[in-house]
């Protein structure tokens, strides 16, 4: 069991902990005495006749609008009603549980006005695998309030949940099920819910860990067609690490000498062709974003993004619920990711040229008669187009609503959600390359490195000894498959 005794606690290993191997979790006294404290300074604020956001008066552009005390007791629910407008699939069970976690950081500092009972029931349903059903598509609000929206309200008994094989169950009745009633929401309760920044750091660290296994993956493809193209290795050479000043290319490096140690291929060329040489640059980068996205998912977890935020005797109107630096660096990694799969496809050409790697012309056996692997380059090329597409920037799409009362969005979602398309495209890339480069190793008599064999190996089956022409497609199918399931499961 996990016990939150402070903020500090939530945190990279405990979500991902909670979110991904159900860890139990629970919140210590001190801190929900912290939360009690914050309720009790609501009450009085309110009691007092101070106004507030989305308690004494509307949302968006009914901000002017004055609620009457039995409109201010429907208002929590109200406002989990009207705003579930996402449709499409749902997102993963781990987002899910990330999202409900993560959204403790804003009530466990007492700022938000919400009661304990709202911070056990949330706990709770952690514990008891209660899991919203939360569509992937349609998030246009400020900061992640549809999204919110229909994760939260299952609490009262509205909206839907996955069932134990990912079906569509309603909320009410999971809670039946459990013999627990709807949660009945105090003011302010409903608009805590909804508001701040939760579920997009909770999607960006899904994807996060997407990314690092594709880029395990990618290196070690490169690697098979380093030995393919029988490349010199010294832009691998861990004699460069003292002279270089980014830390991932240091590490993509570190990555590769197990790969190609022991290889018996003498060099070909004096000098690779660049695609080859800026391996570790390339691969690096997209491990440099990865490293700066997690410090933006990481200050998400601790900031307080809600609003308003209660400070003393007063609540502030503020816009701490924008995500900007964790949505642009976001359209970062989708950059660095583009560069990785763009690379892929310029290592694939170079394994054809005969003249690069003094095999011959386009992995060909019987050059003329077979056409080899250069179809298989060009549909590489398509996936390409479509990857370059991809990366140009999300978040500057922006738009406005509420008659331009909510007039900037942080776009965060779709910026996310593109990333494991675009994962996609790179796997299907490095599987064509991943062919060209076992096919250029069987068209040598020499021993690659002892890892490069060792995925030699798990394909073997997969190629014809002769290299003769056939069809790519079932094939590169068939390499996807195992890349998918059986490599770079590290990250």
């Amino acid at each position: 069991m996990i016990v939150l005794d402070t903020l500090a606690d939530i945190n990279w290993p405990n979500v991902q902990a909670v979110a991904y191997n159900e860890e139990k979790l629970a919140i210590s006294a001190e801190l929900l005495a912290v939360v009690e404290q914050g309720r009790q300074s609501f009450q009085t604020l309110i009691d007092s006749g101070v106004p507030c956001y989305g308690v004494t008066t509307g949302l968006g552009k009914l901000v002017n609008l004055d609620l009457s005390p039995a409109d201010r007791d429907d208002l929590p629910h109200n406002i989990l009603r009207a705003r579930a407008a996402a449709i499409g699939p749902p997102l993963s069970r781990p987002i899910v549980r990330s999202l409900m976690m993560l959204r403790l950081t804003n009530f466990l500092t007492g700022r938000d006005g919400v009661s304990t009972e709202l911070v056990q029931f949330l706990v709770e349903r952690l514990n008891d695998g209660f899991t919203p059903w939360v569509p992937s598509l349609g998030h246009g609000m400020g900061a992640d309030a549809t999204a919110h929206t229909h994760c939260f309200q299952t609490f009262i008994g509205e909206g839907y949940v996955l069932g134990d094989n990912g079906e569509r169950l309603a909320a009410a009745d999971a809670l039946a099920q459990r013999r627990v009633s709807p949660l009945k929401l105090g003011q302010k309760e409903g608009l805590a819910l909804l508001n701040g920044v939760a579920a997009a750091p909770a999607y960006a660290l899904d994807a996060h860990r997407c990314v690092s296994k594709l880029l395990n993956k990618a290196t070690t493809v490169a690697a098979v067609s380093i030995d393919g193209c029988a490349c010199p290795k010294d832009s691998f050479d861990p004699a460069i690490k003292p002279f270089n000043g980014e830390p991932g290319v240091n590490k993509i490096i570190d990555q590769l000498q197990p790969l190609l140690a022991n290889s018996q291929i003498p060099p070909f060329k004096l000098q690779a062709g660049i695609s080859y040489r800026i391996v570790p640059q390339v691969h690096g980068a997209l491990q440099d974003s990865l490293n700066s996205l997690r410090q933006r998912i990481e200050a998400a977890m601790q900031t307080f993004t809600d609003n308003p935020l209660m400070a003393d005797d007063r609540f502030l109107s503020v816009g701490s619920f924008q995500a900007q630096h964790l949505v642009n660096q976001v359209d970062a990694l989708a950059i660095a990711l583009a560069h990785v799969g763009v690379l892929s496809v310029r290592r694939l050409h170079r394994l054809l040229d005969g003249s690069n790697t003094g095999l011959n012309p386009q992995l060909a056996a019987r050059p003329g008669l077979d056409a080899g692997l250069v179809v298989a380059q060009k549909a590489a090329l398509g996936l390409e187009a479509r990857l370059k597409i991809l990366a140009n920037p999300v978040s500057i799409h922006t738009g406005e609503s509420s008659a331009g009362q909510e007039d900037y969005m942080s776009m965060a979602f779709p910026a996310i959600g593109r990333l494991y398309d675009m994962v996609e495209l790179v796997e299907m890339i490095l599987s064509y390359e991943l062919l060209g480069g076992l096919t250029a190793l069987n068209m040598r008599s020499e021993m690659a490195g002892t890892g490069v064999r060792a995925i030699q190996e798990q394909f073997a089956h997969l190629l014809d000894p002769e290299n003769r022409d056939r069809p790519p497609g079932p094939v590169v199918e068939d390499v996807l498959e195992i890349l998918k399931t059986r490599l770079g499961k590290s990250g």
